[in-house]
């Protein structure tokens, strides 16, 4: 019996082999809870239904696997929310404002009085 080395030449390259990688749905953030808080308490000018409506469909995008179109809506939704929670927030400080300056001048007409 013959015995013969069969070598591969050199310089030959066997096929290569590629391994795709599919990206983490899990990293694409939705900010659904944010959006739910800003649409039921922050409700400024409509922007929290609206950030909920983006959020709503990053989720779906996400989950039909189109994670660059999630990634844009849930970056939409996060901007609506920051802008939601800003002007509620100076929304808040203004009425508090009046009313602590209404009742300074109350108390201040009341001791005039006396």
């Amino acid at each position: 019996m013959e015995q013969s080395d069969q070598k591969e030449p050199r310089g030959y390259c066997s096929g290569a082999t590629v391994i795709e990688i599919e990206q983490d749905p899990t990293l694409v953030k939705d900010h659904i809870l944010w959006s739910i808080f800003s649409f039921h308490y922050l409700n400024c000018c409509c922007l929290g239904f609206i950030a909920l409506w983006y959020s709503i469909k990053s989720r779906d995008q996400k989950h039909a696997k189109n994670l660059t179109l999630a990634r844009e809506f849930g970056l939409t939704a996060k901007r609506l929310n920051i802008v939601t929670t800003v002007l509620t927030i100076i929304t808040y400080v203004i009425v508090i404002a009046i009313y602590a300056a209404t009742i300074i001048t109350m108390i201040s007409q009341l001791k005039q009085r006396n």
